[in-house]
């Protein structure tokens, strides 16, 4: 038997990891118990597929298991329509036992766990995508009743407030960095995770920019420039995103670059917030050149100490065999420190990892 007054303290719960940006999964453990249910996931769904999820410890293992494919598709999906109504709907809702007795996703997924029964809500739309709250109840339990839906549509009122907090809160952080990378005079975009620019911070030479946004989306001056950006935004945006580089001309025909840093966080992936930072990088003006200690590749790319030295000197003209003698190194580890220097600055050969270089340290 649910108890209003468990789900009103464990929804206050919720909301208080929102503010804070921490605790989901204690938050979650404990608005899981409140609501009778062996685990609780915050879930968003583009194009009816999962891509992110935040949930309580218990079952973090399957749902990391479904989203990996690792489990049948799950008919939810399409037969749970939320347009009908604005609260929780149940199993019976959406399915005759008879259905659930031949679906694959109950009956070969979730029933050899144990874990069978949902109550599911949805908390933000937009075309394509939504964020919804999923209870899952063992099948011992059996299944929710219409007055549990009651008592946990009396709460939804705060976990979706809860979920814009969590979105605000998230956002306030990604602008902060960028800002921050604003203040050097470089142009940030902040970017979500289909690649639409949420917030714009401008450069500089506005006039001269190497970019512009249309329709919310990165445009470049030209074909080629626009395929290298839109694959850099997509591999920065994916989960998990990595660094990507992108080779620009601004309008008065300077060489740029777009480099992509992926914001991490799996509540970012829920929460619709800012997914990656694209940041424009331009060769110094002559009277503010950067000096070759490194310090501007350790900011902007988090190279080591040791990937700083090895880039600087391939950078001078030296071999990888050069530079294991100079630092008294085997070439395989100077080898190893320059992948992972590639790794961290998007690119994939020596040519291209000189040419970023020669552009940033002029």
């Amino acid at each position: 038997m649910l108890r209003f007054e468990d789900l009103s303290a464990a929804s206050a719960d919720v909301m208080s990891a929102a503010m804070l940006g921490d605790g989901w999964e204690s938050a979650l453990s404990r608005l899981s118990q409140a609501a009778g249910a062996r685990g609780v996931a915050l879930i968003r769904n583009r194009d009816k597929r999962l891509v992110g999820a935040l949930t309580n410890r218990e079952i973090a293992e399957p749902i990391a298991a479904y989203a990996a494919g690792k489990a049948p598709a799950s008919s939810r999906q399409v037969r749970v329509n939320h347009d009908r109504d604005h609260g929780f709907r149940l199993d019976h809702d959406d399915y005759t036992p008879a259905e659930l007795a031949r679906d694959p996703f109950y009956q070969d997924f979730l029933r050899p766990i144990g874990m069978f029964w949902h109550a599911n809500a949805r908390l933000a739309y937009e075309p394509g995508e939504e964020v919804a709250i999923s209870f899952k109840r063992e099948l011992a339990a059996g299944p929710y009743g219409r007055d549990d839906a009651t008592l946990l549509d009396a709460t939804l009122r705060e976990i979706k407030a809860a979920i814009r907090i969590a979105h605000r809160v998230l956002d306030a952080e990604a602008t902060g960095m960028a800002r921050m990378l604003h203040q050097r005079g470089d142009e940030v975009f902040e970017l979500d995770s289909w690649g639409r620019v949420l917030r714009h911070h401008a450069g500089s030479d506005p006039d001269n920019a190497p970019l512009r946004v249309l329709n919310r989306r990165l445009a470049a001056p030209d074909g080629p420039s626009q395929a290298m950006l839109d694959a850099s935004v997509s591999a920065a945006t994916a989960r998990p995103g990595r660094p990507a580089v992108a080779a620009l001309t601004d309008g008065a025909g300077r060489r740029a670059f777009l480099q992509v840093l992926p914001v991490a966080g799996s509540a970012r992936d829920v929460f619709r917030s800012a997914a990656a930072l694209g940041v424009v990088l331009r060769p110094r003006e002559p009277g503010c050149v950067l000096g070759r200690d490194g310090g501007t590749l350790r900011d902007i790319f988090g190279l080591t100490e040791r990937e700083n030295q090895v880039a600087l000197l391939l950078l001078s003209g030296r071999s990888p065999a050069e530079i294991a003698d100079c630092l008294q190194l085997r070439t395989g580890t100077v080898r190893f420190f320059l992948k992972s220097a590639f790794g961290k600055t998007g690119t994939q050969r020596q040519a291209e990892f000189v040419s970023l270089l020669s552009r940033l340290l002029p």
